[in-house]
């Protein structure tokens, strides 16, 4: 063998190594490349996702708060038709979603998204059906007797019976159509007694005429602790459910 010939057996191991160890160089810039753009790829779908959520959150808001606060099943509709439409978070490719930790928060952003708007629905169910009761009950007990029967001392049971007592019943019976709202039997329960209060003291009133004996009552004070009992029920309804509009201001 020549020297040239044992130089070549001597070095081309060594060029074959440099070769292979360039390309596997290459293969790896290339990979780690490619990686980095997926990765770019998935944090700017997130960001852009996260923007659309802002906007999105501020619309909801605001369309929400454009309606009347005392009115529960406008603010349901309005609610209902802002979310209808809520932005989707894009899928790129899995290796870029495992390595961005801005998917990371959009996926977590995303799969709670309407949570606080479902919470809020409810909220605004249960507030139609507070409010709907302390509007009965506030009609039921701005019946008054006067109105039916006059003033002063009543000489024919007539008009009681026909009048007062039938008006006070179908108010009472009524109320008991209503729905109450859950934890508020006890609420219930003094309107209704306070009706009851009429009904029966009209009854007395009534035999007693007819047996011309003197008879008199009132129901201020019932009437006066019902319709306080309800006042204070509604402010809370109310208060509650203001509360709850306002803190979609919170969440843009």
């Amino acid at each position: 063998m020549t020297s040239v010939g044992r130089r070549l057996v001597t070095f081309l191991p060594i060029v074959v190594t440099l070769l292979i160890a360039a390309v596997v160089g290459a293969l790896i810039v290339v990979q780690d490349h490619r990686e980095s753009q997926q990765v770019a790829r998935a944090d700017e779908a997130a960001e852009d996702y996260l923007s659309d959520v802002g906007m999105f959150r501020g619309d909801v808001a605001r369309e929400v708060g454009a309606v009347a606060a005392d009115d529960p099943a406008a603010l349901r509709r309005a609610l209902r038709s802002a979310i209808a439409d809520p932005p989707t978070l894009p899928s790129p490719p899995p290796d870029g979603v495992e390595r961005s930790e801005t998917y990371a928060t959009a996926l977590e952003t995303a799969e709670t998204l309407l949570d606080r708007y479902a919470r809020l629905d409810r909220e605004l169910r249960r507030a139609q059906v507070a409010l709907d009761f302390v509007g009965a009950a506030r009609d039921a007990l701005a019946l008054r007797a006067t109105d039916l029967v006059g003033f002063g001392p009543i000489g024919d049971s007539a008009a009681v019976r026909s009048r007062l007592i039938p008006a006070f019943v179908a108010a009472r019976d009524e109320l008991a159509r209503v729905r109450v709202p859950k934890g508020q039997e006890a609420l219930a329960r003094t309107v209704r007694d306070a009706l009851q209060v009429v009904i029966d003291r009209a009854t007395v009133l009534a035999d007693s005429i007819d047996a011309n004996r003197s008879f008199s009552f009132s129901y201020a004070d019932e009437f006066t602790a019902a319709i306080a009992a309800v006042d204070d029920y509604a402010t809370t309804v109310e208060g509650d459910l203001a509360e709850a509009v306002a803190a979609l201001e919170d969440v843009r």
